[in-house]
């Protein structure tokens, strides 16, 4: 079994045991890359988690957040600030086998615009941030960011068109993009 065929087994067994519990889950592919979230709706705050992995560059990501969210929900725009753990396997030295698995605090949010002539159509982006004094391990910051352009397919479910970018500096100045470019995904409301 190849890594992508794990991954996606890994992605179908985290969005398979959050149905109970998840206000939310969604997966998203391209050719060399897999994405999947959850959040747990609580009214005004969200626990939300989540895992990627390149298969093309063996690299891996993975997060565990809070959120204190906008819990009126009748309006155009809905948003989000929190905070993320990210665990980073950034495949740095694949000669040596030395692996290093780098930590961070990331700071941000998210928001979404559903438009309202077209109701259906929404515009959804998050941004989080982690500075070098909440990087652990070898790395010196990072950033992650994503833009999808969503339609509500179903009342609970939407399908959208993400671009996307995580990089990751180190402290010798290194520089790795792990999760960079196109996608195509959907999201499941509960």
């Amino acid at each position: 079994m190849n890594l992508t065929q794990k991954a996606l087994l890994l992605t179908a067994g985290i969005l398979g045991s959050s149905i109970v519990n998840a206000s939310s889950a969604g997966v998203s592919l391209n050719n060399d890359t897999v994405k999947g979230d959850i959040d747990l709706n609580m009214g005004a705050f969200g626990v939300n988690g989540g895992i990627t992995h390149n298969d093309d560059e063996n690299t891996s990501t993975a997060y565990a957040g809070v959120t204190v969210e906008d819990s009126d929900t009748s309006g155009p725009l809905q948003a989000g600030l929190g905070i993320r753990l990210y665990a980073i396997d950034a495949n740095l030295d694949s000669n040596t086998g030395n692996d290093d698995i780098s930590l961070g605090l990331a700071l941000g949010g998210w928001y979404r615009y559903t438009l309202p002539a077209a109701n259906r159509v929404s515009i959804y982006g998050s941004v989080y941030y982690t500075p070098e004094v909440l990087a652990l391990s070898n790395l010196d910051h990072m950033y992650t960011y994503e833009f999808r352009a969503e339609y509500m397919t179903m009342r609970n479910a939407r399908a959208y068109v993400r671009y996307g970018k995580t990089v990751t500096v180190y402290e010798d100045n290194s520089r790795k993009e792990l999760d960079k470019g196109l996608s195509v995904g959907a999201t499941v409301d509960f």
